[in-house]
C-alpha cells in the first residue's frame, strides 16, 4: 500500500512540475521580454549624410560619398603622411595642418602601412564628400557645399533642407552581437525620399550647355547664359552659364561673369511688353500707324535714331515690333504716363522679385513714375533703365504664350503652379504673330527655315560697367523665343556678353541657338 502511495506521489510530481514551470513563466514573461529585448536591440547615433540633388527624372546632381579622412597629432606627421599617399599615388582632395581628407575610402591595408612608413599615431575618421556627377554644366544653378553647409547656388539656397543630421536609432543585433544587415540601409532609403528634386532636366541642360559654349567661342564673345522655361507650367528645364567652373575641384575658381540670376538692362526684349501696355490703356490699337519717319527723334534735348540710320517710315505696332524700330516705340512711350508705364511693367514681372528661394536672385527696381521724363520714358520703353534677369524675360513672355497669363517660373517640381493675368488674349494673341513676324521677315529672319515655327524678338544693348557708364563697342546680344508658334510649349532666352563689335547683334548671334535647341527638341520628343 505504501509502495502504491508512493509511486501515486512520484506520477503526481512529474505531471505537476510543467504546470508549474509554465505558471512561473507566464508570471515572469515580462521580465523576460524586457532582457531579450535589451540583448538583441541597442541604440546608435548615426550621421545622415547631405541629402541627394536630383533633375526632375530622378538624375543625380549633388551626392554625398563616403571617404576617408586621416587624422595627425603634428603637422610634421602630416607631411610624412602626404609624402606617403604621393609615393604610393593615393589622390588627396584636400589637407590642412593637421588632416588629410582622401579622395577614396582607404583601405585598412593602407592606414597600417601609411603608420609604419612614418612611425606616427593617426586616427581614421570617415567622411562624407560632396560629388558633381555632372561637373561644370550644372555648377552655376547647383553650386556647391563645405564642411559648414551649402555655400553657393541651389545648396546655398535649400541648406537647411539638405543638410546632414545626427540620428538615434534602435538596431537589431544577430546571434554574433553585429548590427542586423540592411537595417542602416532601410533608414538612409527612408531618408532619400526627402531628397530636393529640380524642375532641371539634365538632358536639354547638356545639350543648351554645349551649343552655348560653340557659339560663345564663334563669336569671340566674353561669355552668355540662358534659359530654357515650359511655358506651361513655369518649369525652369535648363538653366546655363559659360564660363564655369568644376564645383568637384578643391582649388575651384567661380567665374564671377555675367550669369542668368544677374539683372541687366533687357533692351529690345522690353519692346513687345511696351506695345502690349500701351494697348491696355487704350493708348493705341491695331489699326494704329506710327510715322517714325526722318528716322530719328529729339526727346528733351536728345537725339535717338534707328539702328543703322534706317529710316522706317509709318509703322503698324506689329511692325515696330518685327523691326525693332527705336523711334516707333518712342513715339508711344511717351504717350504713356509714368504710372502707366511701371504698373504695366510690374503686371509682367519687371520691377519684382522672383519668388524662387534662390540665393544670388538680385533685386530689381523701377524708377519713382513722378520723375520720368520723355526721354527717360522713352528709355524704358526700349529697355534702359530698368533690370531684368533672363528667367525674368521667359516669365515676361509666357503672358503672350499662354493668351495673357503669366506663369511663376518654378525650380522645385514641388512648388505650386501659379499664373496671374497681365493682358486680355486678344493682345496677347497678337504680340505673339508679332514675334512671329519678326522670325519671318524682320531681325531675327536668318532662323526663318528653322524645322520649328519660332516666334520671337532680338535685343542688342550697349553694356553698362559701373564706373564707366555705357561703353562703346561692349554689347549684350540677346534673343527671347517662344516655340512652336502654333502651339507654344516653350520659352527660350538667350544672352551673349561682349561679342565681337563687328558681329553683335542678337538676331545673328543668339537667335540661332535658339534654333539649333528646337529642332534637337523636336528629335528628341519635347515637341510633338
Amino acid at each position: 500500500m505504501n509502495k502504491i502511495r508512493f509511486i501515486f506521489a512520484v506520477v503526481l510530481f512529474l505531471l505537476a512540475t510543467p504546470f508549474y514551470k509554465f505558471f512561473e513563466l507566464d508570471q515572469d514573461k515580462d521580465r523576460y521580454l524586457v532582457a531579450g529585448k535589451s540583448r538583441s536591440q541597442f541604440n546608435e547615433t548615426i550621421n545622415f549624410p547631405r541629402k541627394k540633388i536630383l533633375d526632375r527624372n530622378g538624375n543625380e546632381l549633388a551626392v554625398s560619398i563616403l571617404r576617408s579622412t586621416l587624422l595627425f597629432r603634428s603637422a610634421e606627421e602630416k607631411d610624412l603622411g602626404l609624402a606617403y599617399a604621393e609615393r604610393v599615388n593615393e589622390p588627396i582632395f584636400l589637407f590642412n595642418s593637421k588632416r588629410i581628407y582622401f579622395e577614396n575610402q582607404l583601405t585598412p591595408v593602407f592606414i597600417k602601412e601609411l603608420r609604419e612608413f612614418c612611425d606616427c599615431s593617426v586616427i581614421s575618421e570617415p567622411v562624407y564628400r560632396r560629388y558633381y556627377p555632372y561637373g561644370s554644366i550644372i555648377s552655376p544653378l547647383v553650386g556647391f557645399s563645405g564642411v559648414s553647409g551649402g555655400l553657393e547656388g541651389i545648396e546655398r539656397s535649400f541648406d537647411a533642407s539638405l543638410k546632414s543630421d545626427q540620428r538615434s536609432l534602435n538596431f537589431f543585433r544577430d546571434a554574433k552581437g553585429r548590427r542586423v544587415k540592411g537595417d542602416l540601409k532601410n533608414f538612409i532609403e527612408r531618408s532619400s525620399q526627402n531628397d530636393l528634386s529640380l524642375t532641371i532636366d539634365i538632358n536639354l541642360q547638356f545639350k543648351l550647355f554645349e551649343e552655348l559654349k560653340k557659339s560663345i567661342s564663334a563669336a569671340s564673345a566674353k561669355g552668355g547664359f540662358a534659359v530654357i522655361m515650359d511655358a506651361r507650367s513655369g518649369d525652369l528645364l535648363a538653366l546655363v552659364n559659360y564660363p564655369t567652373f568644376n564645383p568637384n575641384r578643391s582649388d575651384r575658381v567661380i567665374q564671377r561673369n555675367l550669369s542668368f540670376d544677374e539683372y541687366l538692362e533687357p533692351g529690345s526684349l522690353i519692346k513687345p511688353i511696351t506695345i502690349a501696355g500701351a494697348f491696355n490703356n487704350g493708348i493705341i490699337n491695331e489699326d494704329s500707324l506710327v510715322d517714325t519717319n526722318p528716322g530719328y527723334i529729339n526727346l528733351s534735348g536728345f537725339k535717338r535714331s534707328e539702328a543703322g540710320g534706317k529710316n522706317y517710315g509709318v509703322l503698324s505696332p506689329s511692325e515696330i515690333i518685327s523691326n525693332s524700330s527705336q523711334v516707333g516705340i518712342a513715339k508711344i512711350s511717351i504717350m504713356l504716363s509714368g504710372d502707366q508705364i511701371n504698373a504695366n511693367l510690374r503686371s509682367f514681372g519687371i520691377g519684382k522679385e522672383l519668388d524662387l528661394n534662390w540665393h544670388g536672385i538680385d533685386s530689381s527696381f523701377l524708377y519713382d513714375s513722378s520723375i520720368l521724363y520723355d526721354i527717360d520714358k522713352a528709355s524704358l520703353g526700349y529697355g534702359y533703365l530698368l533690370r531684368a534677369n533672363i528667367v525674368q524675360i521667359a516669365k515676361a513672355y509666357s503672358a503672350f504664350a499662354n493668351q495673357g497669363e503669366i506663369v511663376e517660373p518654378r525650380i522645385t517640381i514641388n512648388q505650386p503652379v501659379r499664373k496671374s493675368k497681365a493682358i486680355d488674349s486678344k493682345t496677347a494673341d497678337y504680340i505673339l504673330a508679332s514675334l512671329r513676324s519678326t522670325v519671318v521677315e524682320g531681325t531675327a529672319e536668318n532662323i526663318s527655315d528653322s524645322t520649328v515655327s519660332i516666334a520671337g524678338k532680338t535685343g542688342t544693348t550697349e553694356k553698362y560697367i559701373v564706373g564707366n557708364g555705357y561703353t562703346p563697342g561692349k554689347y549684350i546680344s540677346s534673343f527671347a523665343s517662344i516655340f512652336p508658334y502654333e502651339s507654344p510649349k516653350y520659352i527660350m532666352v538667350v544672352s551673349i556678353d561682349e561679342p565681337d563689335p563687328n558681329n553683335y547683334f542678337g538676331g545673328d548671334i543668339s537667335a540661332p541657338i535658339v534654333a539649333t535647341l528646337a529642332e534637337h527638341m523636336l528629335i528628341n520628343g519635347y515637341i510633338e
